[in-house]
């Protein structure tokens, strides 16, 4: 796994939204989403990269499945807030398409959250 830097707001922010994702899920699987929510939530306190790596290994062991559908809903909430907090930070631009990215592992759905449209000057 790549090493994230979690000395960065918007790495912590996406860490944030995938753990509320997590929480909402229940069922069979609802004790293994727990932990791992619990774990990014003590990523976000303690900024450990140990931490992150715990919480990587238990998202890695979801089924396979439940990960994809994780990721996806963890990109939709990344894009919801977007859409409600990016506009304060900088107007839109009409003209700059936004791109969607695909989240099947846990850096990726940490990613598709953190990723910030194209800096323009």
């Amino acid at each position: 796994m790549a090493t994230l830097r979690l000395d960065d707001e918007p790495t912590i922010t996406a860490i944030g939204i995938l753990a509320d994702v997590l929480d909402r899920f229940s069922g069979k699987t609802s004790l293994e989403c727990a932990l791992v929510s619990k774990a990014l939530r003590q990523v976000q306190a303690t900024r450990s990269q140990v931490g992150m790596e715990f919480a990587s290994r238990a998202f890695a062991t979801l089924d396979p499945n439940m990960r994809q559908q994780i990721a996806g809903e963890a990109e939709g909430a990344a894009q919801e807030f977007l859409d409600t907090h990016l506009p304060q930070l900088r107007p839109p631009r009409p003209d700059v398409p936004v791109a969607r990215p695909q989240a099947t592992g846990l850096l990726n759905a940490l990613n598709a959250g953190s990723r910030k449209p194209p800096r323009q000057g």
